[in-house]
């Protein structure tokens, strides 16, 4: 099917990672590259990215709260930093676990009530199949308390999503090239299975929710295999784990990707690609269409 992508943002940053918007439904872009978080530009004019914060480290994905403050996975700092909506300075929230550094925070999201789950894995080569020790964490609301949902086992575990009331979780396992699922059951107890085991290509690298409870799913290939080689694909998941659709990516190295209310469009989906360093949306409801 072919797909009609928008290219949304044409220039700046550097190595275009993580995607995620605010309240308002503005979309923003991690530079791992020049290590800054950057506004995706609001008019037509203009396609060029537009600075918001500076970390620098390496910025891979971030997450706004309730209260609007935003939250960045940094793999150089190798921990989740914050920065409260009027205040200037970053503040590390998250560095260890037990006494142990993190490799390196890929992902984060927040359910409804405000607890944050993220992922641990690393530059890509830190936690691979012949080393799986890339973890999922959460923070809770009610007690600040950092818990494990899967501890040092995972394969470069990157892309995360959470239901808004945080009973379900999933985490994009890229090297094991499968979607893992989290259920919470009795006791706040998380039990983790594979929801979906891909073939073909690297593997995935960030996961989406729409509003109708489907899964987007971004696979990932190496750019340097070429053109001949199978481009990147945005694969979509029923609520029951079904693969309902498969749609040619804009490129191979689709980092990052958010869906976001862009108003009289409804739901859109934000994609980040980084052999292109472009950002390119979609229309969810044209899908549907198809």
């Amino acid at each position: 099917r072919k797909m009609v992508w928008e290219e949304v943002a044409l220039q700046g940053g550097n190595k275009l990672a993580g995607l995620c918007a605010d309240r308002n439904g503005t979309v923003f872009v991690a530079s791992a590259g020049s290590g800054e978080v950057m506004q995706l530009p609001v008019d037509e004019e203009g396609r060029e990215l537009v600075p918001f914060g500076f970390t620098g480290g390496v910025p891979s994905s971030m997450a706004f709260d309730n209260e609007n403050a935003l939250f960045v996975a940094d793999f150089a700092f190798k921990c989740v930093l914050s920065k409260p909506v009027d205040d200037t300075e970053w503040v590390p929230v998250v560095a260890d676990y037990e006494g142990r550094q993190f490799f390196g925070p890929n992902s984060l999201c927040f359910s409804s009530n405000g607890t944050l789950f993220f992922t641990d894995s690393g530059p890509m080569g830190d936690t691979s199949l012949a080393s799986p020790k890339g973890s999922v964490f959460c923070v809770s609301q009610e007690d600040r308390l950092l818990k494990p949902l899967a501890l040092e086992c995972l394969a470069h575990p990157s892309g995360i999503a959470a239901r808004a009331d945080g009973s379900v979780v999933f985490v994009a396992e890229t090297m094991a090239n499968r979607v893992l699922r989290f259920v919470r059951r009795a006791n706040d107890v998380y039990h983790c299975s594979v929801y979906y085991q891909f073939n073909g290509g690297v593997g995935p690298t960030a996961v989406a929710l729409d509003s109708q409870g489907r899964l987007f799913v971004a696979r990932y290939e190496f750019a340097e295999l070429g053109e001949t080689s199978i481009c990147g694909i945005i694969a979509i998941l029923d609520d029951a784990g079904k693969l309902v659709m498969e749609v040619p990516a804009p490129g191979p190295e689709v980092l990052g990707m958010t869906i976001a209310d862009a108003g009289d469009n409804g739901e859109t989906l934000f994609v980040s690609e980084q052999s292109t360093g472009k950002v390119y949306a979609l229309v969810v409801a044209s899908l549907d269409e198809q």
